[in-house]
């Protein structure tokens, strides 16, 4: 009995040690996303900021955006050698179904509001468009963020995640609506996105 209650206060102060862990000091090679994603994420804008530009076909958007997600897929399936375990006993919460379930409910949003594009300039469409996935992404940094307590990860860590959904929220609210972001609300995203990947990493990093 006096074993069995052993393990459990040296579980506890595993914990706890857990707790005060940052990403980096976890998970190294996922910390290592905030790079790898921050360069993609501003290639795929410029990519999508070019279609617009030089009035290129639609499916462009959906070239550059796909291809360069696909490159981060797979770096993370053959480079990422500590991912969180979402199938232990503890029941943690599997952070790529969220994303996947809100990226689901964008594209059903678009299929909805779909009929209210028919006349609508293209610019105007397209940065709607771009506006909802914006929105999405910010509402599952927001999302993961919090999801990120169950892994243990430290409230300094989770908050970069808060502070990335609240800006990627407030600009998908205001693409639509201002002319020069139509345009280039693209070339906006990829620098805001890459310059918040960059800066969490080296702040956290020195953390």
């Amino acid at each position: 009995m006096s074993e069995e209650l052993n393990v459990e206060e040296l579980r506890a102060e595993l914990e706890a040690i857990k707790d005060a862990m940052g990403i980096q000091e976890r998970y190294p090679s996922q910390f290592r996303l905030w790079l790898v994603y921050g360069l993609l994420v501003a290639l795929a804008s410029l990519g999508s900021q070019l279609v617009v530009l030089f009035e290129l076909p639609w499916w462009g958007h959906w070239l550059s955006w796909g291809s360069l997600m696909a490159v981060g897929g797979a770096y993370q399936a053959v480079g990422i050698e500590d991912y969180p375990d979402a199938g232990s006993a503890d029941a943690k919460p599997d952070i790529p179904v969220v994303y996947l379930a809100v990226f689901g409910y964008a594209v059903v949003v678009l299929t909805i509001i779909a009929p209210l594009f028919e006349g609508v300039s293209g610019v105007v469409g397209s940065s709607t468009i771009f506006a909802v996935f914006v929105g999405a992404v910010g509402l599952a940094y927001l999302v993961a963020g919090n999801l990120l307590k169950a892994y243990y990860i430290r409230k300094r860590d989770r908050q970069t995640f808060y502070v990335g959904g609240v800006w990627m929220l407030v600009l998908a609210g205001v693409i639509p609506h201002v002319g020069v972001l139509q345009t280039w609300g693209y070339a906006a995203f990829g620098i805001a996105f890459g310059a918040h990947a960059v800066g969490s990493y080296v702040v956290l990093a020195r953390a």
